[in-house]
């Protein structure tokens, strides 16, 4: 029996289009195949208010001048103005906060500082905390100010408001320091560190009181205050985690 080719390719096409078959397309008469789900969203240079975006622009500009500012001014002879340019950063980061809370939609290169703490989906304090930062309870690093949003929190606590200012008497120090040894003796002061900690705390004092003694120490305000906070800083993140694993 001898194989019509001709008719079997006709079959072959009726199979293939026509009734359901499984060249026709799927989507019913009528319907586009490009659904408006599938439209792209605005550009991001299109997005926000504009006059919002404007203020940004402008708020951003005075930051980066600011930064630059607080950068110059890093030198002990500068310590009231390097105070007060330091402040007027941490300011104008809540300013651009607020221009975005009110319709401003920077560009992904103009988002220079952390959203606010209320603003962050996976901040320390968030039911989601962890899923960014490897389940470290929203400990990430990832915004450039330390530890994201908890170190937001912890800024004006740890800014080691009135260091160096302010004066102190010979007694009224002497009578501080009673008290402290006497505290250290009885174990109500630093009872609970260990040897090394307690000598270099000694070693600590030792080279403050001769640099006192040799130095103006109030014109090494800057570079000491920038570790103190540091160290304040530390201690508050270990003391969180140390109260959480409790």
């Amino acid at each position: 029996m001898s194989i019509n080719y001709k008719q079997l390719e006709a079959l072959v096409r009726e199979a293939m289009f026509t009734g359901g078959g499984i060249n026709e397309p799927s989507a019913p008469m009528g319907v586009p195949h490009r659904m408006p789900a599938a439209e792209p969203p605005d550009k991001e240079q299109d997005m926000g208010d504009d006059e919002a975006n404007e203020k940004y622009d402008i708020a951003l500009a005075a930051r980066e001048a600011t930064e630059q500012l607080v950068e110059a001014l890093d030198l002990p002879i500068y310590d009231g103005a390097y105070e007060h340019a330091f402040k007027a950063s941490a300011c104008l980061r809540k300013a651009l906060n607020s221009l975005v809370e009110v319709g401003a939609h920077p560009m992904p290169i103009q988002r220079v500082v952390a959203p606010d703490p209320g603003e962050q989906m996976y901040s320390a304090g968030g039911s989601n905390a962890g899923d960014f930062s490897g389940g470290m309870g929203g400990f990430a690093m990832g915004m450039g100010d330390g530890a994201g949003g908890m170190m937001e929190a912890q800024e004006e606590e740890n800014t080691l408001k009135g260091f160096g200012s302010g004066t102190s008497t010979q007694d009224a120090m002497a009578k501080k320091i009673l008290n402290k040894s006497k505290g250290v003796k009885s174990g109500e002061t630093l009872g609970d560190i260990d040897t090394r900690e307690r000598k270099m705390l000694g070693d600590i004092d030792d080279a403050f009181t001769k640099i006192a003694a040799k130095a103006d120490l109030t014109k090494m305000k800057s570079p000491v205050q920038n570790v103190l906070q540091k160290g304040l800083k530390a201690a508050a993140v270990a003391d969180k985690k140390q109260k959480q694993n409790n």
